[in-house]
């Protein structure tokens, strides 16, 4: 029984070394110079095949070498810069061999030796640098003389540093004495005795900051506790650098001269003294902001002259002022404060954030100050007076930057000599963008200016007899093209003219300032342009030598000092034939005079316009002669007229004699009548001579009849009455009597006086 288990176990033990051989690798590969080689060397990789087979190496798994039947093969590589891996295997056999060639340095002497006791009894940490990256696998050494371990082992990491941890075992060691050893397959390096004093390695822990505490100028800082010396504070403002202070303090920290409602951050370090130990890692960041105090400065304040408004004699202007700085608001500035004292009356108005103000007054002055939560600023006065124009600065500004601009005037170009001078400037068409600057000398640097926009501003000279100004126009730093045309509008147009606007580029699209505007004109039918240019900032034009009844196409363009913008829309027209004009002027004519009939038809319905034109009739009314006085005293007179009538003969060529007419005196006046004169229709030539008649009766009447009775004159007024009858009122002012004394018109009664008809009432 036994002899058969040791034959069972025999036939299986060669069944297990057959399937091993056949399972093991078919060839090995050796280097020359092993697997670890200094960068750029030159070596031989070797493969051993087992068995005969087409034999082929690889690199990086691209084929590098085919080899005939042989069982050893070998190349030489030269110039190995990278992490290489070469294989060998048989083409019928899928199952390689191989191995990895990572090429390196040596490492350098071990420098920059670092040793940090953490606390007094803690334990102590070193680091060094060994110079540039290996590449390769490096081992650091670190030991420590008079310890009984033979030294503490790290890893080079792959920016070639080096650290080790220890403990102090002797609390009587005043001294560390070490020693450093960092090596690789390619060499060793070795560096050391270094010497350390123990106390001077000291490393404080990391301290911590438990409350601040602040007031306007100063703050305080409560600390954990500990048994340092020497501590460090450091204190900064949003945006600004740190500043350092140092003290002897363990606890409580104090740090003055600060400014009022500021967010201050705080953190702290700390030593053994001021001579030994290290210093320890920054605490963390602490904040607290400092509390408000009133403002002690007085605002920065300037104004504008604005147009008056209309029938006022009061002057306006605008009052600007600059805003405070953190350092004097001393917190947050909650309104303005402005005070005008106009002949010894005073007004106070307040005006939340608002840094400016339109006043209209005479002979006035106002007062600004900023409140905050703590008080106001000192009040700055400023007398509002009417400055007198010199004119326009033309010297050229200078270009300093993308920024800014310097820019220089005359003492005789703004006259008068002053030891002051502001110049101020803005946007164009934003004045609450306004800047100005206060100096005594004939130059000024205009700063804060953006690229492709345009600006305005004046030079104000500040003398005892009033301010005197210079303009300033076309202030930039660069620009470029505008980026969009104007869009024009027509206004009017006729036979062969016509007037053109257009509008305003907005301001971002300027891109500059603006120097001109260029108006097309294309004929349509002999498609040739004509161009108009117009100076900024006038935005119409007449255009004229137009043909009638032709049609056109107009754009406009806009120009910078760097050239000419795109076109704007186009406006296409036609203008009008001669008597399309003619046509309009009638229709013009008629609904003028159409529109004069209705408002006089309007006016005539009140009753205080039918009262004037009443009293106007009775003014004008003809009175009656024979009632006068002169007819009266006429008859008392015996004087005769005679009239010499001759029979008029249309046969004979010549005229009819005149008639003779005698005149009667009366007193100091000579009164004149006509006698009425009935011709018969006879043939008689004979010349009759009148007799002397009633003068009073026959004569001629005021409705022109020779003579007629009362019912005559009653007939021809009705008929008149009649011919008003197509006015809406029947109160109409000529529809009234005239007279109302229910008696004759004399002379006596009627007085000639007109002064009623501009009587309002």
């Amino acid at each position: 029984m036994s002899s058969e288990c040791t034959c069972s176990l025999l036939v299986m033990l060669c069944f297990i070394l057959a399937a091993g051989a056949h399972g093991g690798t078919v060839c090995t590969v050796r280097s020359s110079i092993g697997k670890e080689v200094l960068l750029g060397s030159n070596f031989t990789i070797s493969c051993v095949f087992k068995k005969e087979c087409t034999k082929q190496m690889f690199r990086n798994e691209q084929i590098y070498k085919q080899f005939p039947n042989s069982n050893e093969v070998s190349v030489y590589v030269e110039n190995l810069t990278t992490l290489s891996i070469f294989t060998c295997k048989c083409m019928e056999d899928p199952e390689p061999c191989g191995i990895d060639i990572t090429p390196g340095y040596p490492p350098d002497i071990p420098q920059n030796l670092t040793c940090i006791r953490k606390t007094e009894f803690g334990n102590v940490s070193c680091t060094w640098t060994t110079g540039r990256d290996t590449k390769i696998l490096t081992t650091c050494q670190l030991r420590v003389q008079g310890d009984p371990y033979l030294g503490y082992k790290s890893v080079m990491n792959s920016t070639g540093f080096c650290w080790s941890t220890f403990p102090i075992k002797s609390s009587k060691m005043s001294r560390l004495i070490v020693s450093l050893n960092v090596s690789n397959s390619l060499g060793s390096k070795t560096s050391g005795p270094h010497t350390f004093t123990l106390s001077n390695i000291v490393k404080p822990s990391v301290p911590k900051i438990l409350d601040v505490n602040c007031s306007s100028q100063w703050c305080h800082l409560h600390t954990d506790h500990h048994s340092m010396d020497l501590v460090e504070v450091q204190y900064k403002a949003e945006n600004e650098n740190w500043k350092n202070l140092q003290t002897n303090a363990r606890k409580n920290l104090n740090i003055s001269k600060l400014q009022p409602d500021v967010m201050y951050k705080f953190r702290i370090r700390r030593k053994i003294n001021r001579t030994v130990g290290l210093w320890s890692d920054w605490s963390k960041e602490n904040g607290a902001k400092t509390k408000e105090e009133a403002p002690d400065k007085e605002l920065d304040v300037w104004y504008l002259q604005e147009p008056k408004p209309p029938q006022s004699e009061n002057k306006c202007f605008r009052i600007f002022w600059k805003e405070l700085n953190i350092s004097n608001a001393k917190g947050k500035i909650q309104k303005y404060n402005i005070s005008v004292l106009e002949q010894n009356r005073k007004s106070s108005n307040a005006f939340l954030l608002s840094r400016n103000k339109s006043i209209c007054c005479l002979n006035c002055s106002v007062s600004v100050s900023a409140v905050n939560s703590k008080g106001q600023s000192p009040s700055k006065f400023i007398e509002l007076r009417s400055p007198v124009h010199s004119g326009f600065l033309r010297q050229p500004h200078k270009l300093l930057n993308n920024h800014s601009i310097a820019i220089s005037w005359q003492r005789s170009a703004i006259a008068g000599h002053s030891t002051e001078y502001v110049v101020h400037w803005y946007p164009v068409g934003d004045i609450e963008g306004i800047q100005w600057i206060r100096v005594r000398d004939t130059t000024a640097n205009i700063t804060g200016l953006q690229p492709r926009e345009c600006y305005q501003g004046a030079v104000t000279v500040l003398s005892s007899s009033g301010p005197k100004i210079a303009s300033i126009r076309g202030i930039f730093t660069w620009q470029s093209a505008p980026e969009q045309g104007p869009v024009p509008q027509l206004d009017w147009k006729k036979s062969t003219s016509m007037q053109v606007k257009w509008s305003e580029i907005p301001h971002e699209k300027r891109r500059g300032c603006l120097r001109k505007y260029t108006v097309y004109l294309m004929d349509k039918l002999k498609e040739d342009i004509k161009n108009y240019n117009v100076d900024y900032p006038k935005r119409q034009n007449i255009i004229s030598d137009l043909s009638p009844g032709q049609c056109y196409n107009l754009w406009v363009t806009a120009w910078t000092d760097a050239g000419e913008g795109p076109r704007g829309s186009d406006l296409p027209f036609c203008t009008l034939s001669d008597a399309e004009e003619l046509l309009s002027r009638v229709i013009l004519a008629g609904g003028a005079v159409l529109l004069a009939c209705l408002i006089l038809l309007c006016i005539c319905q009140f009753a205080s316009v039918q009262r004037r034109f009443s009293n106007c009739c009775e003014c004008t009314a003809i009175p009656d002669p024979a009632n006068s006085n002169c007819a009266k005293t006429f008859t008392d007179d015996q004087g005769e007229t005679k009239l010499y009538l001759q029979q008029y003969d249309s046969s004979l060529s010549e005229d009819p004699e005149n008639v003779e007419v005698q005149e009667v005196p009366n007193h100091s006046f000579t009164c004149i009548y006509i006698k009425s004169i009935s011709q018969e229709s006879s043939s008689s030539d004979a010349t009759q001579i009148t007799r002397t008649t009633d003068y009073t009766d026959e004569y001629i009447s005021t409705h022109g009849a020779i003579s007629g009775g009362e019912e005559e004159e009653d007939e021809e007024e009705e008929a008149c009455l009649d011919e008003f009858e197509f006015f809406p009122s029947t109160h109409s002012p000529f529809l009234e009597p005239l007279v109302l004394t229910g008696g004759k018109l004399t002379l006596d009664v009627v007085k000639i006086d007109c002064s009623e008809f501009l009587d309002c009432t």
